[in-house]
């Protein structure tokens, strides 16, 4: 009976209903879709950095005097038996190829240790190089480079990649065994990164390196790249939540609208009320039938705004990230619910004084309303 009379109520003002769920529409549209997006731009940041969100960075203790690693400190931490442990060596050096030559950072590891880099070209054989150092120098595969008077043959090239541990689109890696030679560090290494089969083992690791490796005295820092991750994820969600804080606007504005309607609702039909007082209806009555219309009104606006969001999110993400393979994923579902519940909360907010209002006519005064 209450859901026939609001939907009577609200087709005889027709045109200020429209433009109220146009009103939460766009509000609830907005909200979804910059959440869709807030999400799609962090899922396509941290893709960059999912391969280094299991490994722990092992650094000389330069706070205590330390510049390097030692052969018996590596041994030690290879005992970890669930890690894999890359001990790596770096120096800086002039680099030169023709008539160009430049510093570049060396690095120094195991040819098993090169597959955890991404090769643009080539194989995993001789010497790597990054990107930016081919581009600069005009670097082919079989291209041999000069470092320190020795040459060195191009077996691959690496594809652009964002890294926290080594950068290596600077860089040119060398097999451990040459590095040696042209630096003279045969038992000296920069860092070691321990890559563990969990994430649930970091904390493993960072137990064993105090009670084992720094026993005695600390020879060794160690720094978990979770945390960069989890240092984006809260970059982004503020991020996220304050453009959604900024559509919401929107919303607000939907709700003044609707807040409106059902003021002049309650004008227009006093003595309707009036009349429906007389006859016996309660005042929840009447505060029920407003919130209903109100409820409606937010329902199907909301409803309309969620449904419409992928859409948006779909343009949004395509136009700046120029890709949209992240609208679907299970987040986009949490933000569009999170919109769709604004919406209809809203509306029920903006109706509540019209209701009261509404609620509180006396029967006599209503019916003498003219």
């Amino acid at each position: 009976m209450l859901v026939e009379l609001a939907l009577r109520n609200l087709s005889r003002i027709k045109v200020r209903s429209v433009l109220a769920l146009i009103g939460i529409v766009i509000g609830v549209m907005a909200i979804s879709s910059i959440g869709i997006f807030g999400e799609s731009l962090k899922a396509t940041i941290l893709e960059n950095f999912k391969d280094v969100a299991n490994e722990v960075i092992v650094s000389p203790d330069y706070t205590h005097g330390y510049t390097s690693i030692d052969k018996r400190t590596l041994e030690k931490l290879e005992r970890i038996p669930y890690a894999e442990v890359i001990p790596i060596k770096s120096e800086s050096a002039l680099v030169e190829y023709k008539d160009k030559k430049t510093y570049l950072t060396i690095y120094g590891m195991e040819e098993k240790d090169y597959k955890m880099f991404k090769l643009e070209k080539g194989s995993y054989r001789d010497c790597l190089v990054g990107s930016n150092v081919a581009n600069f120098f005009k670097l082919r595969i079989g291209s041999k480079i000069e470092i320190k008077g020795k040459e060195f043959r191009v077996g691959g090239i690496l594809r652009q990649e964002a890294r926290f541990d080594i950068n290596p689109n600077f860089a040119v890696i060398l097999p451990v065994k040459e590095f040696d030679d042209i630096f003279n560090k045969k038992n000296e290494y920069s860092m070691v990164i321990i890559k563990v089969k969990s994430l649930n083992d970091i904390e493993r690791v960072k137990d064993y390196v105090k009670e084992v490796v720094n026993r005695k005295e600390s020879k060794v820092s160690v720094f978990e790249m979770k945390l960069i991750i989890d240092r984006i994820k809260n970059i982004f969600n503020k991020m996220t939540s304050f453009l959604i804080s900024i559509a919401g606007v929107s919303l607000l504005v939907a709700g003044i609208s609707i807040l409106n309607i059902m003021l002049m609702s309650t004008m227009e039909r006093t003595k309707e009320i009036g009349l429906m007082r007389a006859i016996g209806a309660y005042r929840e009555t009447i505060l029920k039938l407003f919130l209903l219309e109100a409820l409606i009104l937010g329902l199907i606006g909301s409803l309309i705004g969620g449904a419409l969001s992928f859409l948006g999110g779909y343009a949004i993400d395509m136009l700046i990230l120029k890709s949209a393979k992240y609208v679907f994923q299970p987040t986009s579902l949490l933000y569009v619910f999170l919109g769709i519940s604004f919406g209809i909360v809203t509306a029920l907010i903006s109706a509540l004084y019209p209701a009261w209002k509404a609620s509180r006519l006396e029967p006599i005064q209503a019916l003498r309303y003219e």
